[in-house]
């Protein structure tokens, strides 16, 4: 029993660790809350690459958050917000680059890598010597 409590506290000490932050901030209106949900979910973050602002507790993150809720604040279009961030940092931070000579491998690369690995499964299965059945 003693070491079912030892563990028990353990797992409490361990989970308390990476609780998240929640983070309260005031709109005017429900639909600049929403915005806001919106733009930090599809800008990516510099720092950790894989996720949103909205997702990473990097110092970064936490600044670009702030930023989109002044921008939101004042009045500022999504694309003016895009275009912010796509002016410091790059078409990489936005989930959805757009489609444009810089982003032509970003964008057909997977579908270039899966023609050519049809074409080779073909030209192996016709290749293939046939084997007759005899009975």
């Amino acid at each position: 029993m003693r070491y079912f409590i030892q563990f028990s506290l353990i797992l409490l000490l361990i989970q308390s660790s990476y609780a998240g932050t929640i983070e309260a901030k005031a709109f005017i209106s429900s639909e600049q809350q929403k915005r806001y949900q919106d733009l930090i979910e599809d800008i990516r973050c510099p720092v950790c690459q894989g996720q949103s602002i909205g997702d990473s507790n990097s110092g970064l993150a936490l600044d670009l958050r702030e930023q989109v809720r002044k921008m939101i604040l004042n009045n500022n279009t999504n694309d003016e917000i895009y275009s912010f961030m796509v002016q410091r940092y790059g078409d990489f931070v936005i989930f959805k680059p757009p489609i444009k000579p810089a982003t032509y491998m970003l964008w057909f690369a997977p579908f270039l890598f899966l023609f050519i690995c049809l074409f080779i499964l073909f030209r192996s299965i016709s290749s293939r010597p046939k084997i007759e059945k005899t009975n």
